[in-house]
């Protein structure tokens, strides 16, 4: 958590310090004695919140919040004024209009300063997420009709490809050539199959199943995957008769999930680690459903644990984009995850991700769950 507290005043800035070291310690603060100063640290640190003097010298409040504001990259923080007790009620309409999201008069307590701080980070936080969305959403859109007409062109070009292999000889040289095209095209298909998976346009088969019974099916192949340097682990939670684990997805798309999960954990962990799969069943309250963009209710968790090298936390936003890859080139094309993220949605769940370098990397997914009930009914 990064805090900004612009003010030209030492004592108001000594003030500010004092009541974030007491009730926030896990955070930490930056000062600045202008607008000018403030703006450009802003630029460079990027804070999660701005505590902004209104009265200041040179620059005052308003032209630092309008700067700030039609500045790209410092736009989404939030900006909370705090100003004299004597302000007029036009400086807070105008304030506000020039994008300030909370304006404070003095006297205020330490307590009131820092329930305002969390509130503008859990805004900040919930608009991060619908923008992220709203990309991801937009991507999809465009792959999956970019991948759609690629693929006509690619029938098109394999059909004719085979027709042209079929009339040679085996030991023409164009045959060897055609061959190398049919491989080519096949390649190039599994790629459109992957934007098509992450624009949620492929066509699924979901059917009722045990998600624990599934994963523990397609273990062989993830240890194949994964290699002898590699531990799996395998738990099972909160599985009881009425198969509390139920839930309704398609199983080719989970193992696809899977192996792209795997062969992600594989390849942060070259000199072996391990790699945990487990799964159980949770109830999501409003808020927690809220923060997954989730209705509230059970949902089937599946983690998948790594102790790799961990992903650095100015690449996570952008993990799930397709052909976005870390790996050298000719290593990966960047579609892996991608197409995690869209059998998720497509399953109507939600993923999230945690790392840390150095230490490994987390992926939670959650899947709607089966209620008993509903199991026998569909029985």
């Amino acid at each position: 958590m990064k805090i900004l507290a612009i003010d030209d005043s030492n004592v108001n800035l000594l003030l500010v310090k004092g009541a974030i070291e007491l009730h926030l310690k896990d955070a930490s603060l930056q000062t600045a004695r202008s607008g000018v100063e403030g703006i450009e640290l802003a630029k460079s640190w990027q804070p999660d919140t701005i505590l902004l003097d209104l009265q200041m010298p040179e620059m005052d409040g308003f032209e630092t919040i309008r700067r700030l504001k039609h500045t790209p990259a410092t736009a989404y923080i939030p900006v909370i004024i705090i100003t004299a007790s004597d302000a007029a009620s036009k400086d807070r309409i105008r304030a506000l209009d020039l994008g300030a999201d909370a304006f404070l008069q003095k006297p205020i307590t330490s307590e009131e300063l820092i329930a305002h701080i969390k509130v503008m980070l859990r805004i900040k936080k919930a608009e991060e997420q619908l923008r992220h969305s709203q990309k991801l959403e937009a991507i999809g859109l465009l792959a999956g009709g970019i991948a759609h007409d690629f693929n006509n062109i690619l029938t098109v070009i394999r059909g004719y490809s085979t027709m042209l292999l079929m009339q040679t000889a085996e030991d023409s040289p164009q045959y060897e050539s055609l061959q190398m095209i049919i491989d080519a095209v096949k390649r190039a298909a599994g790629l459109t199959q992957s934007l098509l998976t992450f624009s949620r346009k492929q066509e699924s088969v979901p059917v009722m199943a045990e998600l624990c019974g599934l994963v523990t099916g397609f273990e062989k192949f993830i240890r194949r995957i994964i290699g002898n340097n590699i531990r799996l682990s395998l738990v099972c939670s909160g599985q009881t008769e009425s198969g509390s684990l139920m839930t309704n997805v398609d199983r080719s798309m989970i193992e696809q999930l899977l192996m792209n999960l795997a062969i992600n954990a594989r390849d942060a962990m070259p000199d072996g680690g391990e790699l945990q799969i487990g799964m159980n069943r949770i109830t999501l309250t409003n808020t927690e459903a809220a923060t997954l963009e989730l209705a509230p209710g059970s949902y089937v968790r599946l983690t998948v644990a790594d102790t790799g090298c961990g992903i650095p936390a100015d690449l996570l936003p952008r993990i799930f984009e397709p052909f976005f890859t870390t790996k050298e080139i000719g290593k990966g094309t960047g579609m892996g995850l991608s197409v995690v993220y869209g059998i998720v949605q497509q399953h109507n769940g939600a993923i999230q991700v945690e790392s840390t370098v150095g230490l490994g990397t987390t992926f939670t997914i959650y899947l709607p769950a089966i209620d008993p009930d509903d199991q026998a009914a569909a029985v």
